[in-house]
């Protein structure tokens, strides 16, 4: 299934509610949320998701009132030295 990383605002959101939000994200089960990282001093959230197209991530994160600063397909992932496709 494809990879998307994608970034959000999270302005005013106390860390509970951050924690309430990345719990419900990693439970869905129409989109694979893999990673979220959260910055409560940054009001920015960064998401690591699997789904079938960006339409339906989109629509995932819309039906959540989560609006997105941008949204990108992974081609390539390097870590450890390794450059893998996605």
């Amino acid at each position: 299934m494809p990879l998307y990383y994608s970034s959000h605002t999270t302005a005013c959101l106390t860390k509970q509610a951050l924690r309430a939000l990345m719990t419900e994200l990693l439970e869905a089960r129409e989109v694979k949320v893999r990673r979220a990282a959260a910055s409560q001093l940054a009001g920015r959230m960064i998401l690591e998701c699997e789904a079938p197209d960006q339409k339906v991530l989109e629509e995932f994160l819309e039906a959540r009132h989560i609006s997105s600063e941008w949204v990108m397909r992974i081609d390539l992932e390097a870590y450890d030295g390794n450059i893998l496709e996605c």
